[in-house]
């Protein structure tokens, strides 16, 4: 039913708004539990949507749409059940914006989408941990520009809204955490790819666009692993190679079905 897209764009968008003014008035902050409980009926409704775009002629279908609109989804999860824990309710201010828009992503259905009862089980597989994976990624992503936005912030002096966001050490254990978790998928999934394309073609390794990506994007976030526990990188400098190897992943994944589904069809 359309209404339950709607619905979840309507209250990420109020989780926008009261986490921005939670944000903004230190003083007279909302209690948290209503916005958890908002964002709860959000994904709740994402999910309903999600169920019924992806159910076509009796078959499940994963488009590029769908894709995006299941790892904003899982990321929404990710980030609702992580604030009782971790306590960094201002990531939401990127992960909501771009909740939206995963939900509205949904919508796209290429007419050459490929039903998941056609593929083998090993890439089924693969695709079942390649979506958390994108995820867990993306919220280091989000994680990485409110650092940058600290770091810059703390060097200027300007103060704002982002002077309100937790000290920033916090921030780059947060981002590390993500980084590392999204590091071990994506080390286990790639392995996965190999050995199925292995099995399928008796051949190692193809050399296309999206392997080229993915590559870049592991051997990047390795680096930047390495980087923060052997040379101490921190601040805007891991914040920057962190989403530059997001943005190398989300073009091998979603940019090469981009292309595929929607340009040369």
């Amino acid at each position: 039913m359309m209404i339950f897209p709607f619905l979840c764009i309507g209250l990420y968008a109020i989780c926008l708004i009261l986490l921005w003014r939670n944000v903004r008035v230190l003083e007279q902050q909302l209690p948290p539990y209503r916005i958890y409980l908002v964002a709860a009926m959000a994904v709740a409704m994402h999910a309903i949507a999600l169920f019924d775009v992806m159910h076509v002629r009796g078959d499940v279908i994963i488009s590029i749409g769908t894709a995006i609109s299941i790892a904003g989804w899982i990321s929404a999860v990710l980030y609702l059940l992580l604030s009782f824990k971790l306590k960094f309710m201002e990531l939401g201010l990127v992960v909501y914006p771009l909740s939206i828009v995963a939900v509205l992503a949904g919508f796209i259905q290429p007419d050459n989408a490929v039903p998941v009862s056609q593929f083998s089980d090993s890439v089924r597989l693969h695709m079942l941990v390649a979506i958390p994976t994108y995820a867990v990624l993306f919220m280091a992503f989000a994680q990485a520009c409110l650092l940058r936005a600290q770091d810059r912030n703390m060097r200027k002096g300007t103060g704002g809204f982002i002077s309100n966001l937790p000290p920033i050490q916090s921030m780059e254990s947060y981002l590390f955490v993500l980084i590392i978790c999204g590091f071990v998928l994506m080390t286990f999934n790639l392995a996965l790819g190999v050995l199925t394309y292995q099995n399928q073609s008796g051949k190692i390794l193809l050399f296309n666009h999206h392997v080229v990506f993915s590559v870049a994007a592991w051997i990047i976030f390795a680096m930047t692993i390495a980087g923060r526990y052997a040379i101490g990188w921190r601040g805007e400098l891991a914040a920057k190679w962190t989403m530059l190897a997001f943005s190398l992943l989300f073009i091998a994944y979603f940019g090469t079905r981009f292309v595929n589904e929607l340009v040369l069809s």
